[in-house]
């Protein structure tokens, strides 16, 4: 493996339950043109299609490193509406200035730390928007 990628400073994990079918998310989700708009500093590429159970990307630009939505269909045990639990997860390395592929060198500073912090979190707040905006705009359908 290469050492640029032993440890990736972008970790994100998150699980959101959309109150819809998992054909539905996936439509939206299987569209590359939702990626430029979601992602709009990152460069995707598929290397896994999963089919029903979601996608997952290599990730270039301003982040490298890979990224991952694993649609998992919630069982309901009532007549109740179909649920999805969308997981994303991206795992990524900031690029070096002028380059869209290559891991930017840690120096492990406390700037560097802060940097990273707001990166991350900045990250993190845009798929929560992204994401909420997508549950309202799918659970909306189905009321």
């Amino acid at each position: 493996m290469n050492a640029a990628f032993d440890h990736c400073v972008i970790d994100i994990a998150d699980d959101t339950v959309i109150y819809a079918p998992a054909a539905s998310v996936l439509a939206v989700v299987g569209d590359s043109s939702t990626w430029r708009r979601w992602w709009p500093d990152l460069m995707l590429e598929v290397y896994s299609d999963r089919g029903n159970k979601g996608l997952r990307w290599t990730v270039s630009g301003s982040l490298v490193g890979s990224s991952e939505i694993w649609l998992e269909p919630l069982a309901s045990h009532t007549s109740g509406p179909a649920a999805t639990i969308v997981h994303y997860y991206l795992r990524a390395t900031p690029t070096r200035a002028g380059s869209e592929i290559v891991p930017r060198a840690a120096t492990n500073s406390v700037r560097e730390q802060r940097e990273v912090h707001k990166l991350r979190e900045r990250h993190v707040l845009a798929w929560k928007r992204t994401i909420w905006g997508l549950k309202d705009s799918l659970e909306s359908s189905y009321d």
